[in-house]
Protein backbone atom coordinates (compact mmCIF):
# COMPACT_ATOMS: atom_id res chain seq x y z
CA UNK A 1 0.00 0.00 0.00
CA UNK A 2 2.98 2.37 1.26
CA UNK A 3 4.02 1.46 -2.89
CA UNK A 4 1.12 2.93 -4.45
CA UNK A 5 1.03 6.09 -2.15
CA UNK A 6 4.63 6.58 -3.22
CA UNK A 7 4.07 6.23 -6.81
CA UNK A 8 0.97 7.98 -6.91
CA UNK A 9 2.43 11.02 -5.52
CA UNK A 10 5.35 10.97 -7.64
CA UNK A 11 2.99 10.99 -10.17
CA UNK A 12 0.43 13.83 -8.73
CA UNK A 13 3.34 16.37 -8.62
CA UNK A 14 3.30 17.34 -12.07
CA UNK A 15 -0.67 17.40 -12.12
CA UNK A 16 -0.79 19.40 -9.41
CA UNK A 17 2.29 22.13 -10.02
CA UNK A 18 0.34 22.12 -13.65
CA UNK A 19 -3.28 22.57 -12.98
CA UNK A 20 -3.43 24.65 -9.48
CA UNK A 21 -0.31 26.63 -10.74
CA UNK A 22 -1.74 27.35 -14.27
CA UNK A 23 1.63 26.50 -16.00
CA UNK A 24 2.04 25.41 -19.59
CA UNK A 25 2.78 21.83 -19.95
CA UNK A 26 5.28 22.10 -22.27
CA UNK A 27 7.29 23.97 -20.05
CA UNK A 28 6.98 21.76 -17.13
CA UNK A 29 7.93 18.82 -19.57
CA UNK A 30 10.95 20.36 -20.73
CA UNK A 31 12.20 21.67 -17.32
CA UNK A 32 11.72 17.90 -16.18
CA UNK A 33 13.75 16.45 -18.96
CA UNK A 34 16.28 19.13 -17.74
CA UNK A 35 16.20 18.14 -14.48
CA UNK A 36 16.92 14.72 -15.98
CA UNK A 37 19.85 15.50 -17.54
CA UNK A 38 21.40 17.57 -14.58
CA UNK A 39 20.74 14.37 -12.40
CA UNK A 40 22.41 12.53 -14.63
CA UNK A 41 25.27 14.87 -15.19
CA UNK A 42 25.63 16.42 -11.46
CA UNK A 43 24.27 14.31 -8.95
CA UNK A 44 27.65 12.98 -7.66
CA UNK A 45 29.20 16.60 -7.78
CA UNK A 46 26.15 17.49 -5.88
CA UNK A 47 26.75 14.59 -3.47
CA UNK A 48 30.60 15.30 -2.96
CA UNK A 49 29.58 19.02 -2.00
CA UNK A 50 26.37 18.49 0.20
CA UNK A 51 28.68 15.62 2.34
CA UNK A 52 30.76 18.41 2.44
CA UNK A 53 28.79 20.48 4.28
CA UNK A 54 25.98 17.85 6.12
CA UNK A 55 27.05 14.61 7.53
CA UNK A 56 23.62 13.28 6.79
CA UNK A 57 23.26 10.66 4.24
CA UNK A 58 19.79 10.71 4.23
CA UNK A 59 20.42 14.24 2.30
CA UNK A 60 23.02 12.49 -0.08
CA UNK A 61 20.30 9.97 -0.81
CA UNK A 62 17.57 12.32 -2.08
CA UNK A 63 19.83 14.74 -3.89
CA UNK A 64 19.08 12.60 -7.02
CA UNK A 65 15.50 13.41 -6.44
CA UNK A 66 16.06 16.63 -5.07
CA UNK A 67 17.93 17.96 -8.54
CA UNK A 68 15.32 16.09 -10.42
CA UNK A 69 12.41 18.05 -8.97
CA UNK A 70 13.81 21.18 -8.83
CA UNK A 71 14.04 22.92 -12.09
CA UNK A 72 10.22 21.49 -12.67
CA UNK A 73 9.27 23.19 -9.33
CA UNK A 74 11.00 26.17 -9.98
CA UNK A 75 9.65 26.28 -13.48
CA UNK A 76 6.10 26.01 -11.86
CA UNK A 77 6.42 28.79 -9.59
CA UNK A 78 8.13 31.85 -11.86
CA UNK A 79 5.79 30.80 -14.99
CA UNK A 80 2.08 30.22 -12.32
CA UNK A 81 -0.88 31.47 -13.57
CA UNK A 82 0.74 32.11 -17.27
CA UNK A 83 -2.05 29.78 -18.99
CA UNK A 84 -5.96 30.35 -18.85
CA UNK A 85 -8.51 27.95 -16.32
CA UNK A 86 -9.84 26.95 -19.64
CA UNK A 87 -6.39 26.40 -21.23
CA UNK A 88 -5.13 24.61 -18.25
CA UNK A 89 -7.72 21.96 -18.32
CA UNK A 90 -6.79 20.86 -21.71
CA UNK A 91 -2.85 20.45 -20.32
CA UNK A 92 -4.51 17.71 -18.25
CA UNK A 93 -3.82 14.48 -20.33
CA UNK A 94 -0.43 16.43 -21.24
CA UNK A 95 -0.10 15.98 -17.57
CA UNK A 96 -0.64 13.03 -16.94
CA UNK A 97 1.91 12.31 -19.51
CA UNK A 98 4.34 14.18 -17.68
CA UNK A 99 3.72 12.75 -14.39
CA UNK A 100 3.98 8.90 -15.91
CA UNK A 101 7.88 10.22 -17.08
CA UNK A 102 8.58 11.83 -13.68
CA UNK A 103 7.71 8.47 -11.94
CA UNK A 104 9.65 6.00 -14.56
CA UNK A 105 12.83 9.09 -13.68
CA UNK A 106 12.04 9.13 -9.96
CA UNK A 107 11.82 5.17 -9.70
CA UNK A 108 15.11 4.60 -10.05
CA UNK A 109 16.63 7.51 -7.73
CA UNK A 110 14.43 6.29 -4.82
CA UNK A 111 16.92 5.32 -1.48
CA UNK A 112 17.31 1.94 -0.87
CA UNK A 113 14.11 1.56 1.95
CA UNK A 114 11.73 3.47 -0.42
CA UNK A 115 13.03 1.20 -3.83
CA UNK A 116 12.15 -1.85 -2.27
CA UNK A 117 8.81 -0.98 -1.35
CA UNK A 118 7.81 0.19 -4.77
CA UNK A 119 9.49 -2.63 -6.55
CA UNK A 120 7.68 -5.17 -4.24
CA UNK A 121 4.80 -4.57 -5.94
CA UNK A 122 3.56 -5.64 -9.56
CA UNK A 123 3.29 -1.91 -10.89
CA UNK A 124 6.39 -0.86 -9.16
CA UNK A 125 8.59 -3.82 -10.53
CA UNK A 126 7.37 -2.91 -14.23
CA UNK A 127 7.58 0.80 -14.06
CA UNK A 128 11.64 0.09 -12.57
CA UNK A 129 12.19 -2.49 -15.54
CA UNK A 130 10.78 -0.91 -18.47
CA UNK A 131 11.62 2.83 -17.62
CA UNK A 132 13.40 3.05 -21.22
CA UNK A 133 10.10 1.99 -22.83
CA UNK A 134 8.16 4.52 -20.32
CA UNK A 135 9.95 7.41 -21.35
CA UNK A 136 10.03 6.34 -25.42
CA UNK A 137 6.41 6.19 -25.14
CA UNK A 138 5.39 8.96 -23.35
CA UNK A 139 7.68 11.36 -24.80
CA UNK A 140 6.30 10.57 -28.44
CA UNK A 141 2.29 10.75 -26.56
CA UNK A 142 4.10 14.55 -25.40
CA UNK A 143 5.37 15.39 -28.38
CA UNK A 144 2.16 14.58 -30.44
CA UNK A 145 0.36 16.65 -27.68
CA UNK A 146 2.24 19.52 -28.20
CA UNK A 147 2.31 19.62 -31.62
CA UNK A 148 -2.11 19.20 -31.72
CA UNK A 149 -2.75 21.23 -28.72
CA UNK A 150 -0.31 23.81 -30.22
CA UNK A 151 -2.54 24.17 -33.58
CA UNK A 152 -5.60 24.80 -31.38
CA UNK A 153 -4.57 27.60 -28.97
CA UNK A 154 -2.97 29.99 -31.88
CA UNK A 155 -4.66 33.03 -31.14
CA UNK A 156 -6.43 34.96 -34.79
CA UNK A 157 -6.00 38.40 -34.76
CA UNK A 158 -8.66 39.74 -37.33
CA UNK A 159 -8.97 43.25 -38.80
Amino acid sequence: MVSYIIIGAILALPLVLGLFLRVNTSHLFLSLLSGELLQRYFQDDVVLVVRSFIKNDAVAAYSGLIILLLPMVLTALFLRHTLSKGKAILNAVPLLITGIVFVAFAVPLLPEKPLLLVTETQLGKQVYKSTDLIVGLMVLLQLLSLWLLGRFSKEKNHK
